[in-house]
């Protein structure tokens, strides 16, 4: 289970501030991709094996879309 995940199966009224901080910078994070159109961007589920295995080929590609 991811930190992000295993935060939210907490019981909310018993987070510390920590783990607030924590899921808020999680998703400020991925704000970038979302604007961009990553439907994943905000998603708290462990990515599947399909989508782990494309991710880390494209880690390996590198790839630099901006122009």
């Amino acid at each position: 289970m991811s930190d992000i995940a295993e935060l939210f199966a907490r019981d909310p009224l018993k987070l510390s501030d920590q783990d607030l901080l924590s899921i808020v910078e999680r998703f400020r994070a991925a704000r970038g991709q979302f604007n961009l159109g990553n439907k994943m961007a905000g998603t708290t589920k462990p990515p599947t094996a399909k989508q782990a295995k494309t991710a880390e080929v494209a880690a390996k590609l590198n790839f630099d879309l901006e122009l």
